[in-house]
């Protein structure tokens, strides 16, 4: 049984399947060594991540399976899943071998499971999106935390990025362990394992409060439906909201004259 070893990372990826090509090798699995269970009858093989080998990859899928394509196997990487990388190899290998057009067919077991896992990866960045809230600390910086099923934070960076393209932001996802850091439109991600961020200023806990006192104002007690805000809003998401919380202080802003 072959095993492809890479280091975790896209590009580690797209050169596991140049190396499939390039040798006619059928891996049975692909998978980060630090995260298999090895056993007796497997025969590991590390793969290089070698620029010219992934950017192949890369310009083939673009141009022989579309752009569409690419932005889906991107997006599918930040699964959490732990067959992601396999079902995205056979996915890739189906469209090379059947050409693009076999990538609609929703018949076949390896497209649909790209496909829902498109969709739940999909989802899981538009909540990101929407249910990220900022609070600004004594240093100026605004920060986020966030907790996604899946790891999704280079998805949404830029969106972010492009909105607040002057204003130093971070974003942590405490699941995954990793930070965005953004300065004048520029981001970047890094390893944040254990990371706390400080406490937000005064300031920031009195426009807080307001949030909250708008969020109560337009809120209809007799239309309430828990069940159904929960498929919107997943409860687990609720700690990191502060309009799901209550008031700490009862502060008021007064206007600068």
């Amino acid at each position: 049984m072959l095993i492809y070893t890479y280091d975790n990372t896209l590009e580690g990826f797209l050169s596991c399947v140049f190396e499939a090509y390039s040798s006619g090798e059928q891996p049975e699995d692909i998978c980060f060594e630090s995260t298999m269970q090895y056993r007796i009858n497997q025969e590991l093989k590390p793969i290089e991540t070698i620029d010219e080998h992934w950017k192949r990859v890369l310009s083939g899928i673009q141009r022989k399976l579309g752009r569409m394509t690419w932005t889906k196997v991107r997006c599918c990487y930040c699964a959490s899943t732990p067959d992601k990388e396999m079902q995205l190899y056979r996915y890739i290998r189906h469209g090379f071998d059947k050409g693009s057009n076999a990538l609609n067919k929703l018949s076949h077991p390896d497209v649909l499971a790209i496909e829902n896992l498109y969709r739940n990866v999909g989802m899981e960045q538009q909540r990101m999106i929407m249910f990220a809230r900022f609070a600004k600390i004594p240093e100026g910086v605004y920060c986020a935390t966030i907790n996604p099923k899946h790891n999704v934070l280079p998805l949404i960076m830029s969106h972010f990025a492009n909105r607040f393209n002057v204003q130093p932001f971070i974003i942590y996802d405490e699941v995954h362990q990793i930070a965005g850091i953004s300065e004048n439109g520029q981001w970047y991600l890094s390893k944040a394992d254990g990371l706390t961020l400080p406490n937000t200023d005064t300031d920031d806990e009195i426009y807080q409060d307001l949030w909250k006192s708008f969020y109560d104002a337009i809120c209809i007690p007799e239309r309430l439906n828990e069940k159904r805000r929960m498929g919107f809003m997943p409860k687990r998401l609720w700690k990191h909201l502060p309009e799901m919380h209550p008031k700490k202080q009862t502060k008021t802003i007064t206007p600068k004259i």
